[in-house]
């Protein structure tokens, strides 16, 4: 293998271990035959993709480069694309290998190769053509605030800084070439820069102070020299605060005497800079002057100075919080760090909620004028619509802490026909007074869903309005009726659904009760957590209203009906599900304050740390007693919408997911179904010894499969249960209400083409959001662990988890370099990926346990839980 080849096959962009189902399989869009530029670091090179495979979970390319090396890499790695440079069937009969098998795969590859060399010449003559006119791209496209950032289209660029072609290929490969030698002024789309052809410009204010600092490391400036003696005295004092406050509740401390001149805050504020993610892919420009001050410094005992001697650095210098989380603060996620009560932006969301509500005239509804960005509808649009549930208990069943209130769950025994009954799930209906033309609803678009993290939660709808007006109980407190929409199911003695129906409803009789206390109430157990580094002191406070016999018996039926309807429903697909042990932490209280948003000019140093809990769960452990209840009517509910939809005729976005297929052998299905348990489940380790491809989650308009829940071809589930924290919900919950109220329209307010183009949107939303959430996890369990082992004077009856683990093999070894392999493993009491470094020799199976004990834990911009074999 080349030192080429070995670097893009081994070093994928965030790779983790991921152990959920579909995280890394993906269908490529990228066709055989197409010329790509790939890129990994300061080295790229030009391609055209030969074939693709299937391996360690991930979805390769291989691709034949300049250099005539076959090539294997990721999606990600390609930066820009031009389909059918070369024919498919040429490109197929090249083969993979790394060196040609024969005589036609050899005439191929010399067949591409002359395309690719002929490629490369017209690029470099479109960049020969790009220098000659010497046009400076920055000026034009940065954004007019200086602390602000721009973006330009990969298209606009190329109009600017050149006159001939600007539309050609080789023009815009030759653009691209242009803004990716600028990394001070250009950052290329860090999701899918192929698809988005878009890059981000720094504001000018990031690229003047860079510039600054170049400047004072260059010339050894003596504000340069100030900064550092300054940062040894506030890194030691830091030091010796941290240890003496190791155990006190979290704090800042400023420091009066000490003050940042402004040159100290340029240094700090580029130092900032440098710690914010970028792809792996990219020339760092921040990373000479990081190490120089560092280095400079020389308190910091790293092997290099990396992102995670940077946060370490910036919390020494009271810049960051020890705690401080990294993943919000992602460029991308685009969320409000400062914290509610400080907030401009919560501010205006509440200003905007008080406008909109006193703009309410229900004369104008009678009048029907169109509706303004501000404007809330000004009466029920289904009033007349709506079934009144009268007194019928309604349970809302939810986490102690839960925020959003949006279900709730009734039943109602069939008179005359014994073991029948209708399961009602009520759905908080934040459309009644929510049209999607209001300034809230474009903001809810543009966030995707409420994102809950360990120390905050960023709801997707203003507090303000979610509390007082839409979450369920908000009514009742106030002794009104419930607005809602109501997706119900008739499940029948055997354990099949009978009938279904939606319609807008009104309860009137809600009743908030926890998990835990449902199931105290029906004796089944419930979930058990693990806690490897010990149970929380505090327990949560249950709401356990006053509950008569007749609401444990409704909960009772309710529950046996659901588990009647499991079972009836898993012999139609028989699907197995897996999952493997996740961590995370649970804070006493939230927010949790990190460092302040704005520049500080007094130095500080923080003190103790927040009170958390290690916790440790499963699909397998959490679908159980009440959760289980509540999910599968969840579930049900999403299939009566899609049922509801088709029967109706109106369009709608399904989530589909197809079977497994076997790359190898079709007996590892039925080898897999035959060891699933009696509730569908399989051992990690046991699927991970067989070869399947699983097939992404697809948004579609046709009511097609969703195989791992056993809905079958032809039935679909569509989301509904959530319209107070996903977009989607709220979609599906307007198109209901189009649909009552005029049943015989042809068109509808989301059409066919609307919602084949959200589709992408919706599941680029969903891989963000579930990858962020999966590194900020990572992250602050790793902190808890790095805290645990570091601890100066540890108590001498604390329980030590670390002392015995055993990991089990995720993905074969692969070459790290001439003397050491590199094994990903997942370790079940810690619910945590973990990364095995051996020597070349060493060949562990996949699915093999292994015992491990800890060798490093690095928290940086992506967390690194780095283990070692050791013996029994």
């Amino acid at each position: 293998m080349t030192e080429t080849q070995a670097i893009f096959a081994n070093d994928v962009e965030d790779g983790d271990s991921g152990v959920e189902p579909g995280d890394a399989s993906s269908v490529s869009n990228i066709e055989v035959g197409s010329l790509v530029e790939v890129r990994r670091s300061s080295i790229y090179a030009h391609g055209v993709v030969l074939g693709h495979s299937y391996m360690s979970g991930r979805m390769w390319h291989l691709s034949l480069i300049s250099t005539g090396e076959v090539i294997q890499h990721v999606e990600s790695d390609v930066y820009i694309e031009v389909p059918r440079i070369a024919d498919r069937d040429l490109a197929l009969r090249a083969g993979t290998s790394a060196t040609p098998m024969d005589r036609t795969e050899t005439n191929a590859r010399v067949e591409i190769l002359k395309y690719l060399r002929e490629a490369e010449r017209e690029i470099n003559k479109a960049f020969m053509v790009i220098g000659r006119k010497n046009a400076a791209l920055y000026p034009h496209v940065r954004a007019k605030h200086p602390d602000e950032w721009g973006s330009v289209s990969l298209s606009q660029a190329a109009k600017l800084v050149c006159d001939y072609r600007p539309e050609s290929w080789p023009t815009l490969f030759a653009t691209h070439k242009y803004i990716m030698g600028r990394p001070i002024e250009f950052v290329p789309h860090m999701q899918s820069q192929r698809l988005a052809l878009t890059y981000d410009v720094r504001p000018e204010n990031h690229v003047v102070k860079l510039q600054r600092v170049v400047d004072m490391v260059r010339q050894r400036s003596p504000e340069l020299e100030a900064f550092i003696e300054k940062a040894r005295g506030l890194i030691l004092t830091a030091r010796e605060k941290a240890n003496e406050s190791w155990d006190e509740p979290p704090s800042r401390v400023v420091v009066k005497d000490v003050t940042f001149s402004t040159d100290d805050r340029t240094i700090l504020d580029v130092l900032h800079l440098a710690l914010r993610r970028t792809r792996n892919t990219c020339i760092d420009p921040f990373s000479g002057v990081v190490t120089s001050i560092i280095k400079r410094i020389g308190l910091h005992d790293y092997k290099m100075v990396d992102d995670v001697c940077l946060r370490q650095f910036l919390i020494e210098m009271g810049e960051m919080a020890p705690w401080e989380d990294i993943v919000t603060q992602r460029k991308e996620l685009n969320l409000d760090l400062t914290l509610d009560e400080e907030s401009q932006r919560t501010r205006d969301e509440h200003a905007l909620v008080q406008r909109s509500l006193s703009l309410l005239r229900p004369s104008r509804a009678k009048g029907k004028q169109p509706l303004g960005p501000e404007d809330f509808y000004d009466r029920d649009p289904v009033e007349h619509l709506r079934h009144d549930f009268g007194s019928l208990p309604v349970y809302v069943i939810d986490d102690v802490s839960a925020e959003e209130l949006d279900d709730g769950l009734s039943v109602e025994p069939v008179l005359n026909e014994p073991g029948s009954a209708w399961i009602h799930v009520h759905i908080a209906d934040p459309t009644v007074i929510l049209p999607p033309t209001h300034i809230i609803s474009e903001a809810a678009r543009r966030i995707g869903s409420s994102a809950y993290f360990i120390h905050r939660t960023w709801p997707m709808l203003p507090p303000s309005l979610t509390h007082d007006r839409l979450s369920l109980g908000s009514h009742s407190r106030k002794g009104e009726p419930e607005p809602v929409l109501t997706f119900s199911f008739k499940i029948n003695a055997e354990g099949n659904m009978v009938d279904y129906d939606v319609k807008a409803g009104l309860i009137r009789n809600v009743k908030r009760v926890d998990y835990d206390s449902v199931d105290r109430l029906l004796g089944n157990g419930g979930v058990q957590f693990g806690y490897p580094f010990g149970a929380p002191q505090t327990p949560e406070i249950s709401h356990a209203p006053v509950l008569e016999s007749k609401d444990v018996e409704n909960m009772r039926l309710m529950d046996d009906l659901t588990r009647k309807f499991r079972q009836r429903n898993r012999q139609t697909l028989n699907p197995f599900v897996f999952s493997a042990p996740s961590g995370t932490l649970v804070a006493t209280a939230k927010p949790i304050r990190g460092a302040p948003t704005t520049p500080a000019w007094n130095a500080s140093y923080y003190r103790g740390f927040p009170n958390l809990t290690y916790q440790v769960y499963s699909q397998k452990t959490m679908e159980r007693g009440s959760r289980l209840l509540v999910a599968d009517c969840m579930k049900t509910a999403s299939r009566v919408a899609s049922r509801w939809f088709a029967a109706k005729g109106v369009p709608m976005l399904r989530r589909s997911a197809r079977p497994p297929i076997a790359l190898e052998d079709n007996r590892d299905i039925e080898r897999l179904i035959a060891r699933m348990d009696e509730d569908g489940f399989v051992d990690h380790t046991e699927l991970l010894q067989t070869k399947l491809h699983i097939p992404p989650v697809e948004y579609i308009l046709k009511p097609g499969m969703h195989w791992s829940m056993g809905i079958p071809e032809g039935e679909g589930y569509v989301r509904v249960t959530s319209p107070l924290r996903r977009y989607n919900d709220l979609v599906a919950h307007w198109q209901i209400k189009d649909a009552l109220l005029r049943p015989k329209a042809s068109t509808r307010p989301f059409t066919p083409g609307w919602l084949t183009t959200y589709a992408t949107e919706v599941l680029e939303y969903e891989k963000l959001w579930k990858h962020s959430d999966r590194s900020h996890r990572m992250q602050w369990t790793l902190m808890y662990i790095k805290r645990f082992l570091d601890h100066p004077n540890p108590p001498s009856d604390r329980v030590d988890p670390l002392q015995s683990l055993s990991a089990y093999i995720t993905e074969s070894g692969r070459k790290r370099d001439l003397l050491t392999n590199v094994f990903q493993c997942h370790i079940p009491s810690l619910g945590l990926p973990a990364t095995i470094i051996t020597p070349r020799t060493t060949d562990i199976p996949v699915g093999q346990y292994v015992n491990v004990r800890v060798k490093d834990i690095q928290v940086g911009l992506k967390a690194l839980f780095m283990v070692e074999l050791c013996g029994a």
